[in-house]
């Protein structure tokens, strides 16, 4: 079995610390991209590398040595349309270009479900919304094998283990653990899951089951969700 070595990129916030915590109980190594030296020691005690980047800049180093890549970096809501361009677009887009150029296996990106028709979010969310879907598209036209997930609103409660897929035709949007996207994510690099976009909200079908249906079920069965056709 080769071997894989992620980067995690986004390690310090929210959904990224939980997606690096399940890469260490999964004994997946990993490089944590981090922004500030404060915060290493975190990482280093989950055995994790640490890289040192602004995703402002160039950070194409970190992508050294590695096979796979986790974007789970956001801009906070508070923080207005230029970092929502920087971090939630443009950061991405060069992300997709570093891992393209190192031949990376793959790229798991984590969007959100309200990048399906970015006009019909609240006024607060469109710009955002709008981002993360010129994002989308641009990893899956880039060549990368890539897992894009958008989750609907996330929640901060544990992990619940199951979730329903979602559409853009979707209604109900119930939220979905933070914990539990870190799982989906974390999964779709062991189990290899390749060119898919993954759209879901909280639920009851368990992420066990939905994952290995995606991963047995012939590709062009989900074309109509990929963004390609967006």
């Amino acid at each position: 079995m080769t071997t894989r070595k992620v980067l995690l990129i986004g390690a310090h916030g929210r959904t990224g610390r939980l997606i690096a915590q399940r890469l260490h109980d999964e004994a997946v190594p990993f490089r944590a991209m981090l922004r500030k030296s404060a915060h290493k020691s975190e990482f280093t005690a989950m055995g994790a590398e640490i890289v040192l980047g602004d995703l402002t800049n160039d950070f194409s180093h970190a992508f050294d040595d590695i096979t796979h890549v986790i974007y789970a970096a956001g801009s906070a809501e508070t923080e207005g349309v230029h970092e929502e361009r920087a971090i939630d677009r443009d950061a991405v887009m060069r992300t997709a270009d570093y891992a393209k150029r190192r031949r990376v296996q793959q790229l798991v990106a984590i969007s959100a479900l309200s990048a399906f028709d970015p006009q019909r979010s609240g006024f607060a969310l469109r710009h955002y919304s709008r981002m993360k879907r010129e994002a989308d598209e641009y990893i899956a036209h880039r060549g990368v094998p890539y897992a894009i997930l958008r989750p609907g609103p996330l929640s901060d409660e544990p992990a619940h283990g199951a979730i329903a897929l979602a559409n853009e035709l979707t209604k109900s949007k119930p939220d979905v653990a933070r914990a539990d996207v870190a799982r989906i994510a974390v999964q779709c690099v062991t189990l290899g899951i390749g060119n898919r976009m993954i759209a879901f909200t909280g639920g009851d079908e368990p992420i066990d089951v939905v994952l290995h249906a995606l991963t047995h079920e012939p590709m062009h069965a989900h074309h109509h969700a990929a963004p390609t056709s967006l």
